[in-house]
């Protein structure tokens, strides 16, 4: 536990300055996490076989993850994200042609998978920055970090019914509702706070409304991660965050949540503006 905190605080001050800083800091920071999350989804899914540094449909991936965010930086738009998908696949069905039988299709699908879920999910956050409000929307995937620490201290606390006795055996109703609640907390304060900076207290409601369904999406990315590690027999993705595995392993719920709060804000700023 104490190495977990420790590799938590240290966790938070790389994060920080790189969230209040943006930019080319936030985009290098992004696409260096969603190549290590990608390699560690691939590994952990048998595309690697034991002794093996990078298979060719990995490479595929690692330089789709490039391109993508290279798009995403100077284009912009939505549309990179059904470009750089169809090349990679075109890719991978070429290797797969002429690789064949050494690759099997299985490696090609679960890399296009490990794709879309780290790489392309994450690459969400850079996104919600660039947006209005973007450098104090971007902070609102992390509540998914503070969904886990109410989940853990509610489950404690009144935990009695479980969750997903099977896949998480330690998961509550209780503590599940407990990270909602927190979520909730967190979103109106910091609503209030920014608001009141910005003289513009209809965020308070933004933050309000996005906090609690971001809560329930981040908790299902955890169980979803739990697992895929169930699903391969390991216990964690990777050894690179000391207490805590690897990329993938802390921010499992970050991931799932953040394409979701993107829509979602762009949703509330266009009925906000009516």
């Amino acid at each position: 536990m104490k190495t977990r905190i420790i590799s938590g605080v240290c966790i938070g001050f790389i994060i920080v300055p790189v969230l209040l800083l943006g930019g080319w800091v936030l985009w290098g920071f992004l696409l260096a996490i969603s190549l290590i999350a990608f390699l560690e989804l691939t590994g952990a899914m048998g595309v690697r076989k034991k002794g093996m540094i990078l298979t060719m449909p990995e490479l595929a991936g690692l330089l789709a993850i490039v391109a993508l965010y290279l798009a995403l930086k100077f284009v912009g738009s939505l549309s990179v994200y059904i470009v750089t998908a169809m090349l990679l696949l075109t890719a991978l069905f070429f290797i797969y042609v002429f690789s064949f039988p050494r690759i099997h299709s299985r490696e090609l699908m679960t890399v296009f998978f490990s794709f879309l879920y780290a790489p392309c999910m994450l690459s969400f956050l850079f996104l919600i920055w660039m947006l209005p409000y973007g450098d104090r929307a971007v902070w609102l995937p992390f509540v998914a970090w503070i969904t886990d620490t109410f989940a853990y201290f509610g489950g404690r606390l009144f935990g009695k019914h479980k969750l997903t006795p099977i896949l998480s055996p330690k998961k509550t109703v209780e503590g599940a509702i407990s990270g909602v609640v927190g979520a909730l907390l967190a979103g109106v304060i910091y609503g209030a706070i920014v608001g009141h900076l910005m003289n513009d207290y209809q965020l308070i409601l933004l933050f309000a409304i996005i906090t609690p369904v971001g809560s329930v999406v981040a908790q299902l990315g955890d169980l979803v991660a739990s697992g895929i590690k169930r699903d391969h027999g390991i216990k964690d993705f990777g050894k690179c965050i000391p207490g805590h595995g690897g990329i993938m392993d802390r921010f499992d719920s970050v991931i799932l949540i953040t394409p979701m709060i993107y829509f979602l804000f762009v949703f509330l700023l266009r009925v906000m503006a009516k």
